[in-house]
């Protein structure tokens, strides 16, 4: 197929995207706007930094990206303006992150939009071997993706037949917000050897009162390192002392790269799989 961009003719493709939608695609793909960290962090991984023209505001890994590349904006709200002023090939993004407001802009000045889904682990590897098919680097895709299975074979091997201590995930206090069934954090932590008390929940995200989560007694409080929480902020707030894990100081603090679902969060599955051993 022959694609025409002005006064030029590139040769191009036809691939469905994650969320089901046919993109056209140039051949070489030279030029990409990355709508999301985990997209920034994927694409780095898969060595093709120097085709990333823009990225979003908040994208902490790999920690270099911030000031090597420009900034469209948030993840919900881009620039279409500064978008469409770094002449992208592809701009990907994240169906269940991105808004729709966001995609149509974007195709309505006819920048191809390509959407992988990335939920939970089967999430990741699916995405990381979708990018590098937009791309043209399926064989260094595939490479990554055995790579990470054998990561996350090798911290569930570790983990099986041990005591398997259960956690509640903090994320913020008042409200209090933790992760259920559906969220990609609640199986790391289920990889790494641990369960999460509010697994059986089914939303991804959600408010949870503290009445309800004294009677499944947590035998550890989890954190995430950027929420600044601290042990101190628990037992000086009403009720967080009649957990016993408050009570005792049991704690696990995970860095960010646990919840943000890309190759960067294996180094974050390895982190709390350590500290769990520590811990037993």
């Amino acid at each position: 197929m022959i694609l025409w961009l002005g006064w030029y003719a590139h040769a191009a493709r036809i691939l469905q995207d994650e969320s089901g939608r046919n993109v056209t695609l140039a051949d070489h793909v030279s030029r990409v706007v990355c709508l999301t960290p985990s997209v920034t962090d994927t694409v780095y991984s898969l060595g093709a930094a120097s085709l990333i023209v823009g990225i979003t505001d908040y994208t902490e890994f790999p920690p270099q990206a911030a000031s090597e590349k420009k900034s469209v904006g948030d993840i919900l709200n881009p620039s279409l303006e500064r978008i469409f002023a770094l002449h992208p090939d592809v701009v990907i993004g994240v169906s269940t992150l991105n808004s729709p407001d966001t995609i149509k802009g974007l195709e309505r000045v006819g920048i191809p939009v390509f959407l992988v889904s990335g939920r939970g682990l089967a999430g990741v590897y699916s995405s990381i071997a979708s990018i590098g098919r937009a791309l043209g680097r399926d064989k260094e895709a595939a490479t990554l993706v055995e790579r990470l299975k054998a990561r996350e074979q090798k911290v569930r091997a570790t983990a099986q037949g041990k005591l398997r201590p259960t956690v509640f995930l903090v994320v913020q206090l008042d409200p209090c917000i933790t992760a259920g069934h559906g969220a990609f954090i609640t199986e790391l932590i289920e990889a790494a050897g641990a369960r999460s008390v509010t697994d059986d929940l089914a939303q991804d995200w959600l408010r949870v009162s503290l009445e309800a989560i004294i009677p499944r007694n947590p035998e550890y409080i989890m954190l995430i390192k950027s929420s600044q929480i601290t042990l101190k902020d628990m037992q000086s707030r009403a009720g967080w002392n009649a957990l016993q894990a408050v009570q005792k100081g049991r704690l696990f603090v995970a860095d960010d790269r646990l919840q943000t679902p890309s190759p960067v969060a294996f180094d974050g599955l390895e982190d709390l799989a350590r500290q769990l051993q520590a811990a037993h």
